[in-house]
């Protein structure tokens, strides 16, 4: 069963608690700090908490990948008619690429392991643990730069600050591939090419997966 009545009451829950963190929350953060705070806030509070929560909450990831996309759409529809200037830019579309990547990840690990979502499942960690580099990884750097450096700026400290946090975690779930993924979305975190919530979870994902499956 694709979708039990638990599900629909935590996706509930979820929606709920991520609407409270993008709407109201973050608006906190950004009078207290600026908007390049309160996006990474909601990176951490938001799909954070999501990412780490829900393998023990939901019997599988269907929940999560249809409110990705619905947040994804919602965040497109108030950029073009309302931004919600807190924490939304108009020369930056990292709050939609999040969303996007955020349910893509799952999406594709689903369809190409139908039954990874399962505690202890290797595969589950090959999803699990881009997200949360993108998540808390991506959202840790924003704040150690904001405060080392004064303004948004992908500088060293940043960098230093995601890898600390992502290694050790990389390593417990996945071993030396879980560790190499954290130094290649540390990496190329840092480069202008891609926006990093693409990059970040799109290429520590394609690692993980090639090195599992290949392992």
């Amino acid at each position: 069963m694709l979708l039990t009545f638990k599900d629909a009451i935590i996706g509930i829950i979820y929606v709920v608690w991520v609407a409270l963190v993008t709407l109201k929350l973050s608006k906190v953060v950004a009078k207290k700090t600026n908007t390049y705070v309160a996006r990474k806030f909601i990176h951490m509070a938001g799909g954070g908490v999501v990412a780490v929560t829900s393998p023990f909450l939901l019997s599988s990831p269907l929940v999560v990948i249809v409110a990705s996309y619905l947040m994804m759409g919602y965040l497109l529809i108030r950029r073009l008619r309302q931004p919600m200037s807190w924490f939304q830019e108009s020369d930056n579309m990292g709050e939609i690429f999040f969303s996007f990547s955020f349910g893509t990840v799952l999406l594709v690990m689903w369809i190409l392991e139908p039954t990874f979502w399962e505690l202890g499942n290797k595969y589950l960690y090959v999803a699990l643990l881009p997200l949360i580099f993108m998540s808390f990884g991506d959202g840790v750097t924003g704040i150690v730069r904001n405060y080392v450096y004064g303004r948004r700026f992908k500088g060293f400290w940043g960098s230093v600050g995601m890898l600390i946090l992502t290694a050790p975690l990389g390593y417990l779930l996945l071993s030396v591939p879980g560790l190499l993924s954290a130094v290649i979305a540390t990496a190329v975190e840092v480069l202008p090419i891609l926006d990093d919530n693409l990059s970040v979870s799109f290429l520590s994902f394609a690692f993980l997966l090639a090195a599992v499956k290949l392992g």
